[in-house]
């Protein structure tokens, strides 16, 4: 089968190969096996092209890609139900979905309303910011949100998700286009952090209290100006860290969270019954019901029209290598999805 392939590690230009002579995987106990007729990029494609830190790393030759839609065409014990139905899934250790046959271990119904590359563009985004929003942060109607990348595709889901619940949405992103795109979606404040002060952009938006919750997908050096954002009491979502060569590793000074009173809120998309290595390593997953929950609250969400995908192009495969490099130099706006069907 053909699948994009990292075949040494740098630059995705230099990294990817498409190969056509891969083999078609065989799903293991609650895993499914789909026939993929899109899938996303992520920006941690680009960090484990490169070999640098990223949540789960591979060790060349390794098949990029996380999330997928298609029709599930086998199963292992255990996930018999799902063989035949159109799906959404998240590749087991974020790895495997960029070929024509995936594994998935958490897997859920397709959007009906969604074609397949809105499907695939939907699955991490919607999850996690649902999951940060709202089983972390417990978000309000009334309360203000301020996103952070407002035009990546994690940061279109959260602004459409918190308008959804009801929240004031302040946006940050880098330009004209990408603040557009964040009012397009309904951001109540667009603010281009090239060209204004976020800070003082937030205190005049908010009268001077900062904001409730701060939605922060990218980290790095901005994260202590975000911490001067908040409201008395507020949440800080760590969300992501696509601006921290070490992914958040490094740590932040603890002394700026207690001089701002402020609640860090850290959020895994993971669904599993997590063992006890894993528990010993960090890692503390929500489990599969929660997950179920979630898909079922998204689910109706997009048939209500509220939320839906913001994608920003349509790739084959032979198109990855450029796309991620797009990604890595912030050339990009919503989810990049590769269409395979």
């Amino acid at each position: 089968m053909r699948a994009v392939r990292v075949v040494r590690h740098g630059e995705p230009v230099d990294a990817i190969e498409v190969r056509d002579d891969v083999d078609v995987p065989e799903p293991g106990p609650g895993q499914v096996r789909v026939a993929v007729s899109a899938a996303s990029l992520n920006f941690g494609d680009v960090a484990r092209c490169r070999g640098g830190v990223a949540a789960v790393m591979g060790q060349p030759p390794f098949t990029l890609g996380m999330d997928v839609a298609g029709v599930v065409e086998a199963a292992g014990d255990g996930a018999e139900r799902w063989v035949g139905r159109r799906v959404v899934g998240i590749s087991p250790q974020s790895l495997g979905g960029l070929a024509e046959k995936a594994l998935a271990g958490s897997v859920f119904d397709a959007p009906p309303e969604l074609d397949d590359a809105e499907a695939a563009a939907f699955t991490l985004p919607f999850h996690v910011s649902y999951l940060a929003l709202h089983e972390r942060a417990a978000l309000q109607a009334g309360e203000t949100v301020l996103v952070r990348g407002g035009a990546s595709a994690v940061g279109t889901a959260a602004i459409q998700l918190a308008k959804a619940a009801g929240a004031t949405v302040i946006a940050t992103a880098g330009g004209p286009d990408k603040t557009a795109l964040c009012a397009e979606l309904g951001a109540d404040l667009t603010v281009d952090h090239t060209s204004a002060d976020v800070f003082d952009a937030v205190m005049d938006a908010t009268g001077d209290r900062g904001a409730d919750v701060i939605f922060d997908p990218i980290g790095g050096e901005q994260t202590e100006t975000l911490w001067t954002c908040g409201a008395l009491g507020g949440r800080y979502l760590a969300v992501g860290f696509n601006d921290d060569p070490e992914s958040g590793l490094t740590g932040r000074p603890l002394r700026k969270l207690s001089m701002a009173n402020m609640s860090v809120l850290g959020v895994l998309l993971a669904y599993l019954d997590t063992p006890r290595d894993f528990r010993r390593f960090g890692i503390n997953a929500f489990p599969p019901e929660t997950g179920e929950r979630v898909h079922a609250a998204l689910l109706d969400l997009v048939a209500a029209g509220s939320v839906r995908p913001a994608i920003g192009r349509r790739i084959g495969l032979d198109d990855v290598a450029g796309a991620l490099s797009d990604h890595a130099a912030r050339r990009t706006t919503g989810r990049t999805v590769v269409v395979l069907g």
